[in-house]
């Protein structure tokens, strides 16, 4: 065993590697992402403009609520219509349908949400002449340079960041003469605020209702399958719900000990420091600027502390939501459970309007990790190509009893810039309760030993931080951001235990993704965990079933080169439609995707997504608890009910495709 703290068995080759994978890294995406006393603690503060001042010196739109200016500048972006959607009322409304909401619709509603009603100015709007009349080149030149960071969207009401969904409608890269058009942006968005969310919600559904208009939920947009935006749609941004409150001793029939209530709003950077200064760590995604009580949890929600406590939705222990009638519900594994099911793994977008999330929290303590494990194929040549997957195949069959140990690998598999010699290399090693290199240094072992025996040259140094914000600011940051961007091609798997520990099957998933990587220019983001723990004795979560049988998740991303006409990275999105994700699949037995990290276009989803018997009952609750549909996201349940006519319209199906491809009894699951 090499000295703790020093390079092992490394060369100049492997750390120029290294070195030049710390200049690309920023531009490949791992997203991996009641009656009790409470201590209320207020969340840091951090600034509201997404750059230091000399980076981002102004602010980029001057946001402006509802009022008539507002909306009179919405009117040149549409084009006039007469339609009123098949039998009047199978589509939803959007601007120019002749049933669209008045301006004097709009002036009631924003009268009744207390004046937080706020009409769409794209943040892009700064590098168009027309038709907002915002055009600045220098505010341009900074939202240009700021696109593809996730601070540059989240604080935004109307911002996402995926780019096949932005559609180059309202882009800083497209020509300053191209018309801003709102494109799959929503119309409008109601700024939820703590005092008043719950009524507002209900006056939004209630005007949505009345006026047949989509309805979407957005927190920070961190969405790659274009669920937290749509065309016409009325938005509802829970981003500042940003309460946060530790629960000393919460009680209840499965679980007693600490827990904290968050807001909506709350992102993973937010909690780090108050918890830190309570002893407590929480679950929260490698992306520290991810919400975690939205899409991140309602979908499972990975985190390197999984294979110690589990998938995020799994500690749940409330949800504060209103549903599609305006009601305020609380959903718990007691009280409403097929709504706690449901959310709780489900997906977000698709079954209410969450406020408020109480989860489990754990004991903070020193963790070990590692400030760097990287290895790469010795050459171009096609044995060295050949033993550097061999050794791959056999990281990720290691992986196994070392995330069953507790312990969690995040690590990247690219072949860049040289796509003929590809290299891994880990962006964070988690030990939990290692408090010394020693420790770090066994827990590493098996791994380097392979390496070692196989001839492979690699990069290593044991390190152990005093806690775990200190450990996720290494691997993760700097914080409060991190340094992860945000604009991909995004498709992905779950790799089943059984697949990489069986020598014919691992040899054809290091093919798959060989082929992926070098041939389709794709790469590999994985965290290596175990999602059979942190379960509770009477409680069940919706969680896709294929991850208590995976040993990690990999997410396959192509990255998105704003520099390049469009039709070629939606060349790019082609590929991964229909070579690579097919092969990941075929390659995978018995595994799944993550439905927060999936290609949306994915033919199987249901099944891929959430698992056949799970969507049956998931489809139970969404007809109990949105009979009409109001809640529609692409790829969520019940989605397959409706379509997207050639104008963006979402439109409802005459017949089910789910129900024609599963016959009547398809919805009437073990269910609630």
């Amino acid at each position: 065993m090499p000295p703790s703290g020093t390079a092992s068995n490394g060369n100049s080759h492997i750390r120029a590697i290294f070195a030049r994978s710390k200049v690309i890294l920023p531009f490949i995406i791992l997203h991996l992402a009641s009656g009790i006393l409470a201590n209320d603690l207020v969340a840091e503060t951090y600034p509201e403009q997404p750059f230091p001042v000399e980076q981002h010196p102004f602010k980029m739109v001057s946001r402006q609520l509802f009022t008539t200016t507002a909306l009179s500048l919405l009117a040149p972006i549409v084009t006039a219509h007469s339609f009123n959607g098949t039998d009047g009322s199978n589509c939803k409304n959007i601007p120019g349908d002749s049933q669209w909401p008045g301006d004097s619709d709009w002036s009631a509603l924003n009268d009744t949400v207390g004046g937080r009603l706020i009409a769409s100015v794209p943040l892009a709007a700064v590098c168009h002449h027309e038709p907002f009349n915002l055009y600045d080149e220098e505010k341009c030149r900074a939202v240009k340079e700021g696109w593809d960071r996730p601070e540059t969207h989240f604080a935004e009401p109307v911002e996402f960041n995926a780019p096949i969904f932005q559609n180059e409608s309202c882009d800083p890269f497209t020509s300053a003469d191209q018309k801003c058009d709102l494109g799959n942006y929503v119309s409008y968005a109601v700024n939820l605020t703590t005092d008043t969310a719950a009524d507002d919600v209900k006056a939004g559904l209630d005007f949505a209702t009345k006026h047949n208009l989509r309805v979407v939920i957005k927190n920070t947009g961190h969405d790659y399958l274009g669920k937290s935006t749509g065309k016409g749609a009325l938005s509802f941004w829970t981003h500042n719900l940003k309460d946060i409150s530790v629960i000393d001793n919460y009680a209840s029939d499965d679980y007693n000990g600490p827990a904290v209530k968050i807001g909506a709003g709350v992102q993973g950077f937010d909690v780090l420091t108050p918890l830190k200064d309570k002893g407590h760590v929480m679950l929260s995604g490698s992306c520290p600027t991810v919400g975690i009580a939205g899409g991140y949890t309602q979908g499972g929600g990975h985190s390197i502390l999984s294979s110690k406590y589990g998938l995020s939705a799994d500690n749940v222990l409330e949800w504060e939501v209103v549903t599609a009638n305006g009601t305020l519900v609380t959903a718990t594994p007691k009280d409403n459970q097929d709504l706690y099911f449901a959310l709780s793994g489900g997906g977000g977008g698709t079954f209410g309007v969450v406020l408020s999330m109480t989860t489990r929290i754990f004991p903070d303590s020193k963790m070990g990790g590692a400030n760097n494990f990287t290895f790469a194929a010795a050459s171009d040549k096609e044995e060295d190509v050949n033993t550097f997957w061999d050794a791959v195949g056999s990281l990720q069959n290691l992986s196994i009893p070392f995330v069953d140990a507790g312990n969690s690998l995040v690590y990247l598999i690219y072949a860049w810039p040289d796509k003929n010699v590809p290299a891994l290399t880990t962006f964070s090693v988690t030990i939990p309760d290692c408090d010394t290199t020693d420790c770090v240094d066994t827990a590493m072992k098996p791994f380097t030993d392979d390496l070692t025996q196989r001839g492979i040259k690699y990069e290593y140094s044991a390190k152990v931080s005093d806690s775990f914000s200190d450990h996720y600011n290494a691997s993760f940051g700097p914080l409060p951001y991190g340094w992860y961007p945000v604009s991909q091609v995004t498709g992905g798997r779950l790799l089943p235990r059984a697949v990489v520990s069986d020598e014919t099957m691992g040899k054809n998933l290091t093919a798959t993704m060989k082929m992926a990587i070098q041939e389709q220019g794709f790469s590999f983001g994985c965290v290596a965990s175990n999602a059979k723990v942190g379960l509770r004795e009477g409680v069940v979560s919706s969680v896709n079933p294929a991850w208590r049988d995976a040993m990690a998740f990999c997410l396959a991303v192509g990255k998105w080169d704003y520099s390049i006409d469009r039709e070629e990275m939606m060349t790019m999105q082609t590929s991964l439609t229909e070579v690579v994700q097919p092969a990941l699949d075929a390659a995978t037995p018995g595994g799944g995707c993550y439905l927060n990290e999936a290609n949306f276009e994915h033919p199987n989803w249901q099944a891929e997504f959430y698992g056949l018997d799970n969507y049956k009952n998931l489809r139970n609750v969404k007809d109990k608890w949105d009979a009409n549909g109001v809640f529609y996201a692409k790829t969520a349940v019940g989605s397959e009910d409706w379509e997207t006519d050639g104008d963006g319209r979402v439109c409802k199906k005459q017949t089910s495709s789910w129900a024609m491809k599963k016959g009547p009894g398809a919805f009437r699951g073990k269910g609630w």
